[in-house]
């Protein structure tokens, strides 16, 4: 029992390290976009969150296209997370294969006019109740069946508002014709929550898959493509959305 626990520990440990460091790496390059804050936590998987606005810079200044290169930023490097777990599953000394969710949410988080204790215990509530969203969502069915929104191989994105889902399939229209992602997105409806967290739409694609500096001006594009470029193997995504609290 305790040599069977310790494999897979051991294959946990190295799939987290391999996921966190290339994170890691592409956050560097991802604050030339504009600066942000980023967290990032290990437990049994690896979760990160992106904080963005104007109120992480000094003279206040944010275009939202910041934010549209963000989130495009963060898919290709969810495509590229997944493409790395599913060729590391083969050399584990137990196989593992992972599940890829992206939660949408743009709410306001408060910074800058209370005091940094007070910011930064804002910030972890919010953090906090994203990690328990998250966690029933990795729970949820699909309405009407018994399937998983999360599923390995492919990108799950849970999104609240209409425009959102709108925006994010553009993203993954985008990935499609750069070859990140494969096949057609699927377009599903999840159902009800554990705990009474409310039902979510989600998008799930069909493939394997704090700075204080001022920001340079507006992009006139969307951020490129990770340095590495196209993800070795593409992955597939599927969208969910919210439909009611």
């Amino acid at each position: 029992m305790y040599r069977q626990r310790k494999i897979f520990e051991d294959s946990v440990t190295r799939l987290n390290e391999t996921i966190s460091s290339y994170l890691e790496l592409e956050e560097q390059a991802a604050q030339s976009i504009f600066p942000h804050y980023f967290e990032k936590q290990k437990t049994d998987g690896v979760d990160h969150q992106v904080y963005v606005g104007g109120s992480l810079v000094e003279d206040g200044g944010f275009d939202p296209l910041y934010l549209k290169s963000l989130r495009l930023w963060q898919l290709m490097v969810v495509c590229g997370i997944a493409a790395r777990a599913d060729r590391l599953s083969a050399e584990l000394p137990l196989p593992l294969q992972a599940t890829h969710l992206v939660l949408v949410q743009h709410a306001r988080c408060r910074s800058g006019s209370a005091s940094t204790r007070s910011a930064s215990m804002s910030t972890a509530r919010t953090t906090s109740a994203t990690k328990i969203v998250k966690k029933r969502i990795d729970k949820a069915l699909i309405r009407g069946t018994e399937e998983r929104v999360t599923q390995p191989g492919k990108i799950a994105i849970v999104y609240g508002q209409v425009s959102e889902g709108q925006e994010y399939r553009g993203y993954l229209e985008y990935l499609r014709h750069l070859g990140y992602i494969t096949d057609e997105v699927e377009e599903l409806e999840l159902g009800d929550l554990p705990r009474r967290a409310r039902p979510a739409r989600a998008a799930r694609d069909r493939g394997p898959c704090t700075s204080r500096s001022s920001p340079a001006r507006p992009p006139s594009k969307l951020f490129a493509p990770p340095a590495d470029g196209r993800a070795a193997s593409a992955v597939g995504a599927r969208c969910a959305a919210a439909t009611g609290a």
